[in-house]
């Protein structure tokens, strides 16, 4: 088998039949820290994006070309960053029309763009703590002046709780008001982790 690194041939030690894991595993050692594993061609077709969870079940064969694409963790996080950036804009006009559309008792699909404007604020929180743990500033650590970042988060946590016992009385104008006055400035506290990480 031939295994090529970042497009340089790799000798590494494998006797007979071996997993991708097995590769995996012997390449890592040499790897700088912080390195990942994010793309993997088995004879110059891309496995999908689930390799990862069959390393285990994805076997190599002695005929067989794998070519594995290597980057920094700290240099993906940064990026993910930089994008969720894009999208946190996008999440707080979202919720703008949001409470626009429960002011004009459109509540249907109000309620509708709120779930899914509830679930894409979810991944976004989700990219910010992962990408900030990658580039070494872990989102408990993180300060604004003397306030922490999770001081911003529980805070955005309480004004959600408060939502959605006023979205299960259903009274549209006060929802749109919560949505506005209060969860909208407490989601805006959490973009600052990008002035934080000077992204």
């Amino acid at each position: 088998m031939k295994i090529f690194v970042n497009g340089e041939e790799t000798i590494i030690d494998v006797s007979g039949k071996c997993t991708l894991s097995d590769i995996l595993a012997q390449i890592e050692t040499t790897l700088p820290q912080g390195s990942l594993a994010t793309e993997i061609k088995l004879n110059d077709k891309v496995l999908d994006g689930n390799w990862t969870q069959n390393v285990d079940n994805i076997y190599i064969l002695e005929e067989d070309l794998v070519s594995i694409k290597i980057e920094d963790s700290a240099d993906l996080a940064r990026e993910a960053l930089y994008g969720s950036k894009i999208q946190f804009q996008s999440l707080l006009e979202h919720f703008e029309e949001i409470a626009d559309a429960f002011r004009m008792q459109e509540d249907n699909e109000a309620n509708t763009k709120f779930i899914y404007g509830i679930e894409n604020m979810q991944l976004l929180l989700k990219v910010l703590e992962e990408a900030s743990f990658l580039i070494g500033r872990p989102i408990e650590n993180l300060k604004d002046g003397d306030i922490s970042f999770q001081q911003y988060l529980d805070d955005l946590g309480e004004k959600l709780d408060k939502i959605i016992t006023i979205q299960s009385q259903k009274d549209w104008v006060m929802l749109a008001d919560l949505i506005e006055y209060e969860m909208l400035p407490a989601l805006k506290n959490v973009g600052v982790i990008y002035r934080i990480l000077e992204i």
